[in-house]
């Protein structure tokens, strides 16, 4: 009796090849996964949006702190 299953090892090369191409996408989906909140009462439907500026407030600071240490 054979194996009817797929093979997934042929397949590896091309998710490698995708892995470049999903890593710019995952903050914009980190950044709409918030719209599923908005289901929420109003004050909590808002917090998850905080986490879309995170990043750039982490950047802020950096940018902020290396100013200071000139």
């Amino acid at each position: 009796m054979s194996n009817k299953t797929p093979d997934l090892f042929p397949l590896l090369p091309f998710a490698f090849c995708l892995l470049p191409v999903a890593f710019p996408l995952l903050p914009v989906a980190f950044c709409l996964l918030p719209f599923a909140f908005c289901l929420l009462p109003f004050p909590f439907c808002l917090l998850p949006f905080a986490f879309c500026l995170l990043p750039f407030l982490a950047i802020r600071v950096f940018t902020t702190q290396i100013q200071t240490r000139l």
